[in-house]
């Protein structure tokens, strides 16, 4: 992983601007290359900059967020919503954003995000061979000059980011590039269950189910609202 990655700030409230400034000096190792008012005020510096991350929100002037990364998507920036508009989370979704925050801007969900991104970019810079193969309940992918052979019942959970899937195993974690979903129609057949829109669970490693989570060791996974019915007859 890079020492220091760059990012970006564009929200058209100056006191939500100034809140997220607030909380990104608390990381050494996120470097704010602007702060705007709008995406266009953004766009000269996002170009000839490509920064890491992209914070913004979504109901601006001009344009709004989500068609705003629509229009930069070729660019290979980590966008990061942060709105007051929950309506808008599928479309985010949709767009593979690779968070989503709800305002008013909290510490500990800030944080929480910021570790993602740290997490994602040091896994996303080992996995340079990307092609993942199922085979007899194995999972074979390359992980720089090397082939990992996992088997199925390694793997304790699964989380999506973007076209990208963590791999969490009780050892260590793997980052490929198969989308989610892709994942979930080569595994076992009911060995694993989609819990959320960004995660999957290994069904026997699950411990106990909480208030809108999952607990399997010392992770908490979050359940979602589409899937927690279903979730609830199985581990209940």
């Amino acid at each position: 992983m890079k020492d220091t990655l760059t990012c970006i700030i564009v929200d058209d409230d100056d006191l939500d601007r100034m809140a997220v400034e607030a909380e990104l000096s608390s990381f050494t190792k996120m470097k704010i290359l602007g702060s705007y008012h709008n995406p266009i005020e953004a766009l000269s510096i996002i170009n000839s900059h490509q920064p890491d991350v992209l914070f913004l929100d979504i109901d601006m002037p001009e344009i709004n967020g989500i068609d705003f990364v629509k229009s930069i998507c070729s660019l290979e920036t980590i966008n990061v919503f942060i709105t007051s508009h929950p309506e808008f989370a599928l479309q985010g979704f949709q767009l593979k954003v690779f968070d989503f925050i709800l305002k008013p801007l909290e510490t500990e969900r800030f944080e929480s995000c910021i570790k993602r991104i740290y997490d994602f970019v040091k896994l996303k810079g080992k996995a340079e061979a990307y092609d993942v193969l199922f085979e007899n309940e194995k999972i074979i992918f390359k992980e720089g000059h090397h082939v990992v052979n996992l088997n199925a019942n390694e793997v304790i959970y699964l989380e999506a980011y973007g076209d990208y899937t963590k791999i969490v195993t009780e050892k260590k974690a793997h980052l490929t590039l198969a989308t989610l979903s892709s994942f979930l129609e080569s595994l076992p057949a009911g060995k694993f269950m989609r819990i959320h829109r960004s995660y999957v669970v290994a069904i026997n490693k699950v411990q106990s189910l909480g208030n809108k989570c999952i607990y399997i060791n010392d992770n908490i996974i979050p359940v979602g609202k589409t899937y927690f019915k279903e979730t609830k007859k199985i581990f209940n």
